[in-house]
């Protein structure tokens, strides 16, 4: 079963041949592009397989709940908004249909009104929201394969950018969206290179990049992904709110 993990991830090291010394040219840097995923998201395998609220959202904690009031599960279903509810948290066979019938691309609401688990004499009912989205079976790729993707921006990119230019945590990113055309669009920098020529280097690279393959649904549904180009050092603490890499 394909992990929704799994993460477009292409690294390459990178050696300078500008013209500089043989010293010079032993600077490395790394390049990648990665998916940037959404908050929450399962894929359609899981989806079916959902038994609990624990199957949907993994930091969910049964614990926290002393006594359930409701457990709503929302959706749209062919353009129109389905809820029903239910008394815990598992699933009921009405709840999963909805949740396997919602429509491709949209979000999916789990509403959770409980009683909290503490020990206080009043003991005040609290709401908690889950919404997340299911993953599309194909996601969005260069249209000419991965090795003409990371040809493409060694030769637009990186053999233009100067060596010594990444020093130590170094990390510039630029976060763009493949739309359901296969477009490249809202490309933006995320983390700036310290380098205004390097920032719009980065920047004129993708927004001139050929076209994609956008993801689909298995129904043939096309949606928009976002994605982040990142040049420099992956250990950089910024990394992180780039959401390209998540733990189950």
């Amino acid at each position: 079963m394909k992990s929704k993990w799994i993460t477009l991830v292409f690294v390459v090291l990178v050696f300078s041949t500008l013209g500089f010394s043989q010293e010079e040219r032993s600077s490395t840097f790394s390049y990648e592009v990665n998916r940037v995923y959404p908050y929450l998201s399962v894929t359609s395998e899981e989806l079916k397989e959902a038994t609990t609220i624990v199957d949907l959202d993994h930091r969910y904690k049964p614990s926290w709940v002393k006594e359930y009031i409701s457990v709503e599960v929302s959706a749209t279903c062919q353009g129109q908004l389905r809820k029903v509810v239910g008394k815990n948290d598992q699933l009921t066979p009405a709840q999963k249909n909805i949740l396997n019938t919602a429509d491709a691309g949209t979000d999916i609401f789990v509403k959770v009104i409980y009683l909290p688990q503490n020990s206080l004499a009043y003991n005040e009912e609290k709401e908690m929201e889950i919404v997340f989205t299911v993953d599309p079976d194909t996601e969005a790729h260069y249209a000419s394969g991965q090795e003409q993707l990371m040809l493409y921006l060694k030769e637009n990119v990186i053999d233009n950018i100067p060596v010594g230019s990444f020093k130590g945590y170094d990390l510039a990113a630029i976060k763009f969206t493949i739309t359901e055309e296969g477009e490249i669009t809202n490309a933006h920098i995320f983390e700036s290179a310290k380098d205004d020529e390097i920032d719009a280097l980065l920047l004129t690279a993708i927004n001139r990049m050929p076209c994609w393959e956008p993801a689909v649904y298995a129904d043939g549904t096309k949606v928009k992904q976002e994605f982040a180009f990142t040049v420099g050092n992956m250990e950089n603490c910024m990394v992180h709110l780039l959401r390209i890499r998540q733990e189950h």
